[in-house]
């Protein structure tokens, strides 16, 4: 370490030391259930279903005799709804408290920022409640529970091809599928013999098991693309210790179809993160002024909601974790 008896440490030259600083790049939220705008902050859309859409009947292509009629079909939909909510949480920036850490950094950039943050995070929570929720999606046990004990006989790529087949069974497409689960059933899975044996099979080596990526597994199981919810968060109240826990729970491995193609509720796709477009950015920055505390107020807000449009398009492994 460098010493010098006439060297004075410079606080105001030395930075500030943020702790979490990356923890934005962990959030899969929006690639779980995309941003899809909407015009209006509450509305209605239509939705063919597989029973009254009559969507994959057989049968009724039949031959014509002439000057007859073709067979003729009748089709329903019924509609479904949302609203956008408004979401916000706010920060003070009192002038004292800036003029004072001005020459370490800009208190309000990061208190827009962390606003920002916790926006984000109420965002990635609503979207894992929503997506590892048997209530809005069929869930089936795993072949055999994800156990340190069942390393050697657990099968994630036979669970995820067989909730695969589920989804065809109801008319759904391989077509932009993703799967979803936690770090730690993801640790686990690259830690079990058979998922070892799927990547020998897809050409990975020996030395990079452990290390496998998500695009490896991607290739194992036959989707689009392997999605990790690494992210954490402090459960405790302000101003109490920290104590983290994980956004995804180890309960659920999720399967299903993403559609990012702008193609709307037609497009494709288990579900969106609805975002009403004429209340401004999708997470939204913005300050005023509050003089009677002597502070500029910096909020970050947005009017969304999570909606499933699809529960067909979508199945849950429920992974007998522990």
């Amino acid at each position: 370490m460098y010493t010098n008896s006439a060297a004075i440490f410079r606080a105001d030259i030395a930075g500030v030391l943020e702790q979490a600083k990356d923890w934005e790049s962990s959030l899969i939220g929006t690639r779980v259930m995309p941003i899809l705008p909407v015009a209006t902050r509450a509305g209605q859309y239509p939705v063919f279903q597989l029973a009254n859409g009559q969507l994959l009947k057989s049968g009724d292509v039949k031959p014509r005799a002439p000057y007859s009629q073709f067979p003729r079909g009748t089709r329903a939909f019924t509609q479904d709804n949302y609203l956008c909510q408004e979401l916000g949480v706010e920060e003070a920036v009192d002038d004292t408290i800036q003029a004072d850490i001005s020459r370490f950094f800009n208190a309000e950039v990061l208190a827009a920022k962390l606003c920002q943050r916790k926006l984000l995070l109420a965002h990635e929570l609503r979207v894992a409640a929503t997506v590892f929720n048997n209530s809005n999606f069929t869930a089936t046990n795993s072949t055999v529970a994800y156990t340190t004990a069942n390393l050697a006989t657990m099968n994630v790529a036979l669970d995820v091809e067989l909730a695969i087949d589920r989804l065809l069974g109801l008319g759904e497409s391989r077509d932009n599928l993703r799967v979803v689960m936690s770090n730690q059933v993801w640790l686990r899975a690259k830690a079990s013999t058979l998922f070892q044996n799927r990547l020998r099979g897809a050409g990975i080596s020996n030395d990079t098991f452990l290390n496998s990526s998500e695009q490896a597994a991607a290739e194992v199981f036959g989707v689009s693309e392997v999605v990790i919810g690494r992210a954490s968060y402090d459960t405790a109240p302000e101003g109490v210790a920290y104590s983290g826990a994980q956004v995804w729970s180890n309960a659920f491995i999720w399967v299903g179809s993403v559609s990012e193609s702008g193609g709307g509720y037609f497009g494709g796709g288990a579900g969106f993160t609805l975002a009403w477009s004429e209340y401004g950015p999708v997470t939204g920055v913005f300050t005023y002024r509050d003089e009677a505390i002597k502070s500029n107020i910096v909020r970050a807000s947005h009017a969304v909601t999570e909606k499933i449009v699809n529960a067909n398009a979508g199945q849950l492994i429920t992974t007998q974790y522990s």
